[in-house]
């Protein structure tokens, strides 16, 4: 019999304990067949939440290439579970190819960079976050408006909520626990992490939570949570979206300190 085919009827941990002390690419090319599913998963839901990617396959490409260096620097002494771990490289590694790939329109990235800017300015002005109707009038344009832009800037704030969480804020945090130390500070600051965005959630108004909730907890797409709390697809994603810009600045104040 093949050393391939061995491989195959090995016990996951078996196959894990055999590639950490032999590092044959039949064993590690075992391990990433057997975890595959992973990348094909989050690649699906990727795709489906942004409206202005739809290239599945180069997904499931460069989820691959980040499964394959999960496989290689993956500590099994480290307490953590590989596909906890690899999930967290494979969705950052998309995230950041779909943001190399500049795919909004122009009209889209203006309208983002001009909501924004005005946040930030209304927070430094307040000392607070500012409410959607301080940020209508800060742009002169009416509250339906501003909803509207909201809307149409979700997916791109969307990618920037995540893009902050899944590549700047695990590698501030040394979230990636493979070759790299993890010591009490580490698991310290991702503790703290998981408490601001938790705190962030928690003032958020009852209607973002629950968005928030069905959205990443669930998993349910903008269509099927208009269809459960009976309002439109435009204002799930502009609340999404409010809420997802409430949640970047508190996260991104903590990670700047």
């Amino acid at each position: 019999m093949t050393q391939t085919a061995e491989t195959i009827l090995l016990p996951i941990q078996e196959l894990w304990l055999r590639y950490k002390k032999d590092r044959l690419p039949e064993l590690r090319d075992e391990l990433i067949r057997h975890y595959s599913y992973l990348v094909r998963c989050i690649a699906r839901k990727i795709v489906g939440h942004y409206e202005y990617f739809s290239e599945l396959d180069d997904l499931v490409s460069e989820g691959l290439i980040a499964l394959m260096d999960a496989v290689q620097k993956f500590d099994l002494d480290k307490n953590v579970k590989f596909e906890t771990y690899a999930s967290i490289r494979i969705r950052g590694a998309m995230i950041d190819y779909i943001r190399r790939q500049d795919c909004f329109p122009r009209r889209l990235k203006r309208l983002s960079k001009q909501l924004t800017e005005a946040s930030e300015t209304l927070c430094c002005t307040l000392g607070r976050e500012p409410t959607d109707a301080e940020l209508a009038k800060y742009l002169n344009v009416s509250p339906e408006d501003y909803e509207k832009m909201l809307a149409e800037t979700c997916s791109m704030n969307m990618l920037s909520f995540e893009e902050l969480i899944y590549e700047k804020g695990c590698e501030s945090l040394s979230l990636h626990t493979g070759s790299d130390s993890q010591g009490p500070e580490q698991a310290m600051a991702e503790k703290e992490l998981k408490e601001i965005l938790a705190e962030s959630i928690s003032r958020l108004d009852e209607k973002e939570k629950i968005v928030i909730s069905l959205y990443y907890k669930e998993e349910l797409k903008i269509r099927e949570i208009s269809q459960i709390l009976g309002i439109s697809d435009s204002r799930v994603s502009q609340i999404h979206s409010s809420a997802l810009k409430k949640l970047k600045n508190s996260v991104g104040n903590y990670l700047k300190q």
